[in-house]
């Protein structure tokens, strides 16, 4: 059984902005909830003359004279937030790599 004993790891852009969209929603005057897969992605709340936006936890993303300016806002940072597409499996796979290997090295100290 070989023993793997270089892992290489994968540079994975950040600044990549996930493809699925988010979707709005108007459920009273001034307010828009944004949301993707149908988790709470944040909002957009129109105060004072400005366009307030606010991620999912609470975070503040801004003032705007705008609202397509907020619920962008909104959408950049919350695509940011989000792991990039296949890097858990990334994860999944060296994990495996590294229980083989460790299991590897086991049976071989069992048979000496």
């Amino acid at each position: 059984m070989a023993l793997v004993t270089e892992i290489t790891p994968e540079r994975v852009a950040t600044d990549r902005v996930t493809s699925v969209p988010l979707s709005w929603t108007n459920p009273e005057s001034q307010l828009w909830i944004a949301n993707r897969q149908g988790e709470y992605a944040g909002m957009v709340e129109y105060a004072d003359g400005h366009f307030l936006a606010s991620g999912s936890r609470g975070e503040d993303f801004g003032s705007f004279s705008d609202r397509t300016q907020a619920m962008e806002a909104v959408r950049l940072a919350t695509a940011r937030r989000r792991l990039p597409d296949g890097l858990l499996s990334n994860v999944a796979i060296v994990s495996a790599v590294v229980a083989v290997s460790i299991a590897g090295m086991s049976l071989t100290m069992i048979a000496a």
